[in-house]
């Protein structure tokens, strides 16, 4: 059976859109879409914990509350120190007073412009 999104995801690398946490050292965004996003982290989140999450780019910042939906360990790193850390992966549901702002960051971005080239199917 075939998973249908309700938003599109994009891919952010080539938008160059960074995210930031509270109590995290490390967050990747991994794609994003009007109504979530998933990510890695360098910190456990749990499921059902509304986070605010910072999303930047050159110019602009926007922070976005959302609402973790799913979250697993992913694997381990070496810090440059050689401690070594656990990666979490994430998704994240924005809540739905984000949607416009997410809308509007993303197309500021030229997100709406790569849509076709850059969009995630999964």
């Amino acid at each position: 059976m075939q998973q249908e999104r309700r938003h599109k995801r994009y891919r952010l690398d080539p938008i160059g859109i960074t995210g930031k946490m509270s109590l995290s050292n490390k967050v990747e965004i991994l794609d994003i879409s009007l109504g979530g996003v998933a990510l890695k982290a360098d910190r456990r989140l749990n499921i059902g914990k509304e986070l605010l999450i910072k999303l930047q780019d050159k110019e602009k910042t926007l922070n976005v509350a959302g609402i973790v939906v799913r979250s697993e360990l992913s694997g381990m790193e070496k810090r440059t120190n050689g401690e070594s850390i656990t990666i979490y992966t994430a998704g994240m549901k924005f809540k739905d007073d984000s949607v416009d702002a997410v809308a509007d960051f993303l197309i500021s971005n030229g997100a709406q412009q790569k849509r076709n080239a850059h969009t995630v199917k999964r």
